[in-house]
Protein backbone atom coordinates (compact mmCIF):
# COMPACT_ATOMS: atom_id res chain seq x y z
CA UNK A 1 0.00 0.00 0.00
CA UNK A 2 2.82 2.36 0.83
CA UNK A 3 4.58 1.66 -2.45
CA UNK A 4 1.40 2.19 -4.45
CA UNK A 5 0.79 5.55 -2.76
CA UNK A 6 4.39 6.65 -3.46
CA UNK A 7 4.01 5.76 -7.13
CA UNK A 8 0.84 7.84 -7.29
CA UNK A 9 2.51 10.86 -5.70
CA UNK A 10 5.70 10.76 -7.73
CA UNK A 11 3.67 10.38 -10.93
CA UNK A 12 4.64 8.79 -14.15
CA UNK A 13 3.44 8.36 -17.63
CA UNK A 14 -0.10 7.53 -16.45
CA UNK A 15 -0.65 10.39 -14.01
CA UNK A 16 -0.53 13.29 -16.43
CA UNK A 17 -2.42 11.34 -19.08
CA UNK A 18 -5.25 10.71 -16.64
CA UNK A 19 -5.32 14.37 -15.69
CA UNK A 20 -5.43 15.32 -19.35
CA UNK A 21 -8.34 12.94 -20.02
CA UNK A 22 -10.27 14.31 -17.04
CA UNK A 23 -9.75 17.91 -18.15
CA UNK A 24 -10.87 17.20 -21.70
CA UNK A 25 -13.90 15.25 -20.51
CA UNK A 26 -14.86 18.03 -18.11
CA UNK A 27 -14.62 20.61 -20.90
CA UNK A 28 -16.68 18.49 -23.31
CA UNK A 29 -19.43 17.92 -20.75
CA UNK A 30 -19.49 21.61 -19.92
CA UNK A 31 -19.71 22.55 -23.58
CA UNK A 32 -22.55 20.11 -24.24
CA UNK A 33 -24.47 21.38 -21.24
CA UNK A 34 -24.01 24.98 -22.26
CA UNK A 35 -25.20 24.41 -25.82
CA UNK A 36 -28.42 22.88 -24.57
CA UNK A 37 -29.73 26.25 -23.32
CA UNK A 38 -28.96 29.71 -24.73
CA UNK A 39 -26.97 31.82 -22.28
CA UNK A 40 -26.07 35.48 -22.07
CA UNK A 41 -24.10 36.56 -25.10
CA UNK A 42 -25.95 34.25 -27.51
CA UNK A 43 -28.60 35.49 -29.89
CA UNK A 44 -31.43 33.67 -31.61
CA UNK A 45 -32.85 33.95 -35.07
CA UNK A 46 -36.52 34.44 -35.81
CA UNK A 47 -37.09 30.68 -35.87
CA UNK A 48 -35.63 30.27 -32.40
CA UNK A 49 -32.34 28.62 -33.45
CA UNK A 50 -29.23 29.79 -31.64
CA UNK A 51 -26.33 31.31 -33.52
CA UNK A 52 -22.75 30.01 -33.50
CA UNK A 53 -21.49 32.85 -31.31
CA UNK A 54 -20.18 31.32 -28.03
CA UNK A 55 -21.58 32.54 -24.75
CA UNK A 56 -19.65 34.17 -21.95
CA UNK A 57 -19.53 31.03 -19.77
CA UNK A 58 -18.42 28.88 -22.72
CA UNK A 59 -15.61 31.25 -23.59
CA UNK A 60 -14.53 31.24 -19.94
CA UNK A 61 -14.47 27.43 -19.83
CA UNK A 62 -12.40 27.23 -23.01
CA UNK A 63 -9.91 29.82 -21.75
CA UNK A 64 -9.63 28.05 -18.40
CA UNK A 65 -9.09 24.70 -20.11
CA UNK A 66 -6.23 26.14 -22.15
CA UNK A 67 -4.68 27.66 -19.03
CA UNK A 68 -4.92 24.36 -17.11
CA UNK A 69 -3.41 22.43 -20.00
CA UNK A 70 -0.55 24.90 -20.29
CA UNK A 71 0.16 24.79 -16.55
CA UNK A 72 -0.03 20.99 -16.51
CA UNK A 73 2.58 20.71 -19.24
CA UNK A 74 4.85 23.37 -17.74
CA UNK A 75 4.95 21.55 -14.39
CA UNK A 76 6.36 18.51 -16.18
CA UNK A 77 8.79 20.43 -18.41
CA UNK A 78 6.83 19.46 -21.48
CA UNK A 79 5.71 21.42 -24.51
CA UNK A 80 3.05 21.07 -27.11
CA UNK A 81 4.37 19.41 -30.28
CA UNK A 82 5.67 21.81 -32.93
CA UNK A 83 4.71 21.58 -36.56
CA UNK A 84 7.47 20.33 -38.86
CA UNK A 85 9.31 22.83 -41.07
CA UNK A 86 7.59 23.25 -44.41
CA UNK A 87 9.75 23.94 -47.44
CA UNK A 88 8.51 26.76 -49.64
CA UNK A 89 8.89 26.42 -53.41
CA UNK A 90 11.46 28.73 -55.03
CA UNK A 91 12.28 29.34 -58.69
CA UNK A 92 15.74 27.82 -58.15
CA UNK A 93 17.35 25.26 -55.87
CA UNK A 94 19.09 27.99 -53.88
CA UNK A 95 18.08 31.45 -52.76
CA UNK A 96 21.58 32.62 -53.66
CA UNK A 97 20.79 31.99 -57.33
CA UNK A 98 17.94 34.49 -57.19
CA UNK A 99 20.21 37.55 -57.18
CA UNK A 100 19.79 40.26 -59.77
CA UNK A 101 16.38 41.13 -61.10
CA UNK A 102 14.57 44.19 -59.83
CA UNK A 103 16.37 44.21 -56.50
CA UNK A 104 19.84 44.53 -57.98
CA UNK A 105 21.84 47.58 -58.83
CA UNK A 106 21.28 49.07 -62.25
CA UNK A 107 22.90 46.97 -64.92
CA UNK A 108 26.16 48.06 -66.54
CA UNK A 109 24.48 47.38 -69.89
CA UNK A 110 21.02 48.94 -69.53
CA UNK A 111 18.39 48.14 -72.09
CA UNK A 112 17.55 51.77 -72.84
CA UNK A 113 19.86 53.09 -75.61
CA UNK A 114 21.60 56.26 -74.43
CA UNK A 115 23.18 58.06 -77.35
CA UNK A 116 23.48 61.54 -75.86
CA UNK A 117 22.81 63.12 -72.45
CA UNK A 118 22.73 66.89 -72.12
CA UNK A 119 22.38 68.34 -68.61
CA UNK A 120 20.41 71.59 -68.68
CA UNK A 121 22.31 74.45 -67.05
CA UNK A 122 20.77 76.95 -64.66
CA UNK A 123 20.65 79.71 -67.26
CA UNK A 124 18.88 77.37 -69.71
CA UNK A 125 15.75 76.83 -67.64
CA UNK A 126 13.62 79.14 -69.81
CA UNK A 127 14.79 77.42 -72.99
CA UNK A 128 13.89 73.99 -71.59
CA UNK A 129 10.46 75.14 -70.41
CA UNK A 130 9.65 76.71 -73.75
CA UNK A 131 10.77 73.72 -75.79
CA UNK A 132 8.88 71.17 -73.68
CA UNK A 133 5.97 73.34 -72.57
CA UNK A 134 3.36 70.91 -73.93
CA UNK A 135 4.94 67.81 -72.42
CA UNK A 136 2.76 65.45 -70.41
CA UNK A 137 4.93 63.91 -67.71
CA UNK A 138 5.11 60.42 -66.26
CA UNK A 139 6.80 59.94 -62.88
CA UNK A 140 8.75 57.14 -61.24
CA UNK A 141 9.42 57.14 -57.51
CA UNK A 142 10.45 54.22 -55.32
CA UNK A 143 10.19 50.87 -57.10
CA UNK A 144 9.38 47.52 -55.43
CA UNK A 145 12.79 46.15 -56.36
CA UNK A 146 14.64 48.20 -53.69
CA UNK A 147 17.63 48.95 -55.90
CA UNK A 148 20.41 51.36 -54.97
CA UNK A 149 18.57 54.31 -56.52
CA UNK A 150 15.56 53.52 -54.31
CA UNK A 151 17.23 52.91 -50.96
CA UNK A 152 20.19 55.32 -50.96
CA UNK A 153 19.68 58.49 -48.95
CA UNK A 154 18.78 61.48 -51.07
CA UNK A 155 21.54 63.65 -49.61
CA UNK A 156 24.07 61.00 -50.67
CA UNK A 157 22.62 60.86 -54.18
CA UNK A 158 22.67 64.66 -54.32
CA UNK A 159 26.44 64.67 -53.67
CA UNK A 160 26.98 62.05 -56.38
CA UNK A 161 24.84 64.00 -58.85
CA UNK A 162 27.00 67.05 -58.13
CA UNK A 163 30.12 65.09 -59.03
CA UNK A 164 28.60 63.51 -62.15
CA UNK A 165 26.59 66.40 -63.64
CA UNK A 166 27.59 69.55 -61.76
CA UNK A 167 25.18 71.96 -60.06
CA UNK A 168 21.42 71.36 -60.31
CA UNK A 169 19.30 73.08 -62.92
CA UNK A 170 16.89 74.32 -60.25
CA UNK A 171 17.10 74.80 -56.48
CA UNK A 172 14.76 76.29 -53.92
CA UNK A 173 16.65 79.59 -54.08
CA UNK A 174 15.59 80.03 -57.73
CA UNK A 175 11.96 80.75 -56.74
CA UNK A 176 10.47 84.05 -55.60
CA UNK A 177 9.85 82.76 -52.04
CA UNK A 178 7.14 85.33 -51.39
CA UNK A 179 5.34 82.60 -49.48
CA UNK A 180 6.82 79.54 -47.73
CA UNK A 181 7.05 76.48 -49.99
CA UNK A 182 4.18 74.02 -49.74
CA UNK A 183 6.34 71.02 -50.71
CA UNK A 184 9.73 69.96 -49.31
CA UNK A 185 11.56 70.47 -52.62
CA UNK A 186 15.32 70.96 -52.62
CA UNK A 187 16.75 70.47 -56.11
CA UNK A 188 16.00 69.37 -59.68
CA UNK A 189 18.27 68.18 -62.49
CA UNK A 190 16.91 68.57 -66.01
CA UNK A 191 18.23 66.64 -69.02
CA UNK A 192 17.64 66.28 -72.73
CA UNK A 193 18.32 62.65 -73.66
CA UNK A 194 19.02 61.58 -77.24
CA UNK A 195 18.42 65.17 -78.38
CA UNK A 196 14.64 65.00 -77.91
CA UNK A 197 13.58 63.30 -74.65
CA UNK A 198 13.03 65.62 -71.65
CA UNK A 199 13.94 64.12 -68.26
CA UNK A 200 13.75 65.57 -64.76
CA UNK A 201 15.43 64.15 -61.64
CA UNK A 202 14.36 65.58 -58.28
CA UNK A 203 14.34 64.87 -54.56
CA UNK A 204 11.21 63.32 -53.00
CA UNK A 205 11.49 64.73 -49.44
CA UNK A 206 14.58 66.88 -49.25
CA UNK A 207 17.71 65.65 -47.43
CA UNK A 208 15.65 63.56 -45.01
CA UNK A 209 14.28 61.22 -47.67
CA UNK A 210 15.58 58.34 -49.74
CA UNK A 211 15.84 57.77 -53.46
CA UNK A 212 14.95 60.09 -56.31
CA UNK A 213 11.91 60.94 -58.42
CA UNK A 214 12.43 60.70 -62.17
CA UNK A 215 10.02 62.23 -64.70
CA UNK A 216 9.96 61.73 -68.47
CA UNK A 217 7.62 62.49 -71.34
CA UNK A 218 4.56 60.25 -71.01
CA UNK A 219 5.19 58.62 -74.37
CA UNK A 220 8.23 56.94 -72.74
CA UNK A 221 6.48 55.83 -69.54
CA UNK A 222 6.86 52.12 -70.37
CA UNK A 223 10.63 52.64 -70.61
CA UNK A 224 10.90 54.93 -67.60
CA UNK A 225 12.56 52.38 -65.33
CA UNK A 226 15.19 51.36 -67.88
CA UNK A 227 15.79 54.99 -68.81
CA UNK A 228 16.36 55.91 -65.15
CA UNK A 229 18.78 53.03 -64.67
CA UNK A 230 20.70 53.91 -67.82
CA UNK A 231 20.91 57.61 -67.01
CA UNK A 232 21.88 57.22 -63.34
CA UNK A 233 23.69 53.87 -63.35
CA UNK A 234 27.06 55.54 -62.78
CA UNK A 235 26.02 57.18 -59.49
CA UNK A 236 26.88 54.13 -57.41
CA UNK A 237 30.48 54.28 -58.66
CA UNK A 238 30.73 58.07 -58.52
CA UNK A 239 32.46 59.98 -55.72
CA UNK A 240 30.66 62.64 -53.68
CA UNK A 241 31.30 66.31 -54.46
CA UNK A 242 30.91 69.23 -52.00
CA UNK A 243 27.72 71.23 -52.40
CA UNK A 244 25.13 73.20 -50.45
CA UNK A 245 21.39 73.88 -50.88
CA UNK A 246 18.59 75.61 -49.05
CA UNK A 247 15.87 73.40 -47.66
CA UNK A 248 12.51 74.24 -46.07
CA UNK A 249 10.91 71.74 -43.71
CA UNK A 250 7.18 72.19 -44.24
CA UNK A 251 6.14 70.37 -41.08
CA UNK A 252 8.50 72.28 -38.76
CA UNK A 253 8.26 75.53 -40.76
CA UNK A 254 12.04 75.97 -40.53
CA UNK A 255 14.74 76.88 -43.05
CA UNK A 256 18.00 74.93 -43.32
CA UNK A 257 21.29 74.82 -45.15
CA UNK A 258 22.08 71.27 -46.16
CA UNK A 259 24.83 69.63 -48.17
CA UNK A 260 28.21 67.92 -48.14
CA UNK A 261 31.40 69.77 -47.20
CA UNK A 262 33.81 67.18 -48.56
CA UNK A 263 33.95 65.15 -45.35
CA UNK A 264 30.49 64.99 -43.80
CA UNK A 265 26.88 65.75 -44.55
CA UNK A 266 25.26 68.59 -42.63
CA UNK A 267 21.85 70.08 -41.93
CA UNK A 268 21.88 73.48 -40.19
CA UNK A 269 18.88 75.56 -39.24
CA UNK A 270 19.09 79.19 -40.39
CA UNK A 271 16.84 82.27 -40.12
CA UNK A 272 14.56 83.11 -43.03
CA UNK A 273 16.48 86.36 -43.59
CA UNK A 274 19.54 84.37 -44.70
CA UNK A 275 17.66 83.04 -47.74
CA UNK A 276 17.88 85.53 -50.61
CA UNK A 277 15.63 84.73 -53.61
CA UNK A 278 17.69 84.14 -56.73
CA UNK A 279 20.91 83.72 -54.78
CA UNK A 280 22.00 80.16 -54.12
CA UNK A 281 23.68 79.17 -50.89
CA UNK A 282 27.43 79.55 -50.62
CA UNK A 283 29.52 76.72 -49.19
CA UNK A 284 32.03 78.02 -46.67
CA UNK A 285 35.04 75.74 -46.81
CA UNK A 286 36.16 76.89 -43.35
CA UNK A 287 33.63 75.46 -40.91
CA UNK A 288 33.95 76.27 -37.22
CA UNK A 289 33.51 73.78 -34.41
CA UNK A 290 30.29 75.51 -33.41
CA UNK A 291 28.73 74.45 -36.71
CA UNK A 292 30.32 71.03 -36.93
CA UNK A 293 28.64 68.89 -39.58
CA UNK A 294 26.68 65.82 -38.70
CA UNK A 295 28.44 62.56 -39.49
CA UNK A 296 27.10 60.04 -41.98
CA UNK A 297 26.02 57.74 -39.17
CA UNK A 298 24.15 60.32 -37.10
CA UNK A 299 22.42 62.13 -39.95
CA UNK A 300 18.71 61.28 -40.19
Amino acid sequence: MTHAWRRYRTGGGWSWMCALVLLVGWAVLGTVGLRAVPVAGQTTDDDGATTDEPGLIERYREARLRALMRRHLQQRDQRLPAHPIESLPTPTDSLFDMGGGEGSVASDDPSFPLEDVRPVQRQEKSWFRDRFADTNWAFLGETPGHAFLDTARTLDLRARLQEEFGAPTWTLADTSLKNPPVEPSQFEYWFVVNDSIPVQVMDPKGPEGRGLIVAVARSYRTQLRSLRDALLASLQRTDRAPHIDYYYNVRRERWYRTGFDGQSFFLEQIPRADVVPGQRAYLDTVRTSGSAPASDESFP
